[in-house]
């Protein structure tokens, strides 16, 4: 995995664009933490086999919220996809295409310290058909698919997934970073702290911020509080 740092808005840009030299389909992944690039499910303890949990947790949604879910005719990871984004703890971790999408989640996060952004090259990784009529429970690879964009915030924020398995062999989930198969394909670029505020006003100028990204009116009040406090 390359590893390069950002010494501004420009050469994030410049470094974004140049992946579309290599492949055809590249992901982003802004975070406050270096590497560690696992689904929540698999965050307190990667050993674990959550399989069975998550089946059961998934059963437990479609009973205890049916009279949230469109329909009942929803597959296991279309639950997984809408669930994912009220906080439900699952296999998947988020992506997007949007490069600019995710500086803006790695910068506007609340911990102290530097940031990254994850640069993830899924065209050897990519499920091109059929995801959701298979068992996201029993996939062989961790694989990266695109989501229906059924709902505001994936359209939004440009939203992608990794979706991620238990390695029986390894007796763990593992990491991209660490994970042959994925780890040729990811890049690093670190953002020091002391850019990370040009780095949201600068967004803010190209249209991208929690107004943006969070459609509602909660995204708004949010926009509308930093706006207050960055002037």
């Amino acid at each position: 995995m390359r590893t390069v740092t950002i010494g501004s808005f420009v050469d994030f840009v410049k470094h974004s664009e140049f992946f579309d030299l290599l492949v055809e389909h590249t992901v982003f992944r802004g975070q406050p933490v270096q590497g560690n690039l696992l689904p929540s499910i698999a965050r307190a303890d990667p050993s674990v086999d959550t399989t069975s949990r998550e089946e059961q947790t998934l059963e437990q949604l479609r009973m205890l919220g049916a009279s949230f879910l469109p329909t009942s005719a929803e597959t296991d990871l279309d639950l997984l996809v809408r669930s994912q984004h009220f906080g439900l703890k699952t296999r998947l971790l988020d992506w997007t295409s949007n490069s600019l999408a995710a500086l803006w989640f790695a910068c506007a996060d609340k911990a102290p310290g530097d940031v990254f952004v994850y640069a993830l090259e899924v065209d050897d990784l990519l499920v091109k058909s059929g995801v959701y009529n298979e068992n996201p429970f029993k996939t062989a690879k961790t694989r990266a698919f695109l989501p229906r964009l059924n709902n505001a915030r994936v359209i939004a924020q440009h939203g992608w997934f990794t979706l991620h398995r238990y390695s029986k062999k390894a007796k763990r989930y593992v990491p991209l970073e660490r994970n042959p198969e994925t780890k040729k394909h990811l890049h690093e670029l670190r953002i020091p702290v002391g850019k990370r505020e040009e780095m949201l006003k600068a967004l803010d100028r190209h249209g991208v911020s929690t107004r943006t990204l969070f459609p509602d009116i909660g995204g708004l009040c949010q926009y509308l509080n930093w706006k207050h406090d960055a002037t």
